[in-house]
């Protein structure tokens, strides 16, 4: 979470409305998309988050998509963990809804990152998402494995 720390103050601002941006493409949150924007709030707004909250409650309550205006990050690896932060926003509920998708490239272009680059960073991010679905699938078929073979015995 260092880099969170790093981020100045507009860009801090900025990232929670792309994350908010990118999880009401829908026109609702769903319980963990909340609780992954929370987390973010949290995080990254270690003090007074009462305007924030306020400013993303009512985007909430109106289902209204924040307007991302185009930044200037201050250096490249703030520009790096901010695509990251919004590349993950897209699969918080372990979907890829077309309309997430959409405004992950909005919010990309914003933050001045080319398509191709904006591409490639949410495919490795499916893939991590595949594969950790995977494993949790894998660790589950052991755990039923052994639980059977304690049955047998």
């Amino acid at each position: 979470m260092k880099n969170l720390v790093k981020l100045t103050a507009e860009e801090r601002h900025w990232l929670v409305l792309a994350v908010t941006h990118i999880i009401l493409a829908e026109g609702a949150a769903e319980k963990v998309e909340k609780a992954y924007l929370k987390k973010l709030l949290d995080t990254i707004f270690s003090g007074d988050t009462k305007e924030i909250l306020a400013e993303i409650s009512e985007l909430f309550r109106s289902k209204t998509l924040p307007a991302l205006k185009k930044i200037q990050t201050s250096d490249l690896d703030n520009l790096v963990y901010m695509l990251d932060i919004i590349a993950c926003s897209v699969f918080v509920n372990g979907k890829k809804p077309k309309s997430q998708t959409a405004k992950y490239f909005e919010a990309g272009q914003a933050l001045g990152v080319n398509i191709g680059t904006l591409s490639f960073r949410l495919s490795l991010e499916a893939e991590k998402f595949r594969v950790n679905r995977k494993l949790a699938q894998i660790r589950t078929d052991i755990k039923e494995d052994r639980l059977r073979t304690l049955q047998v015995k």
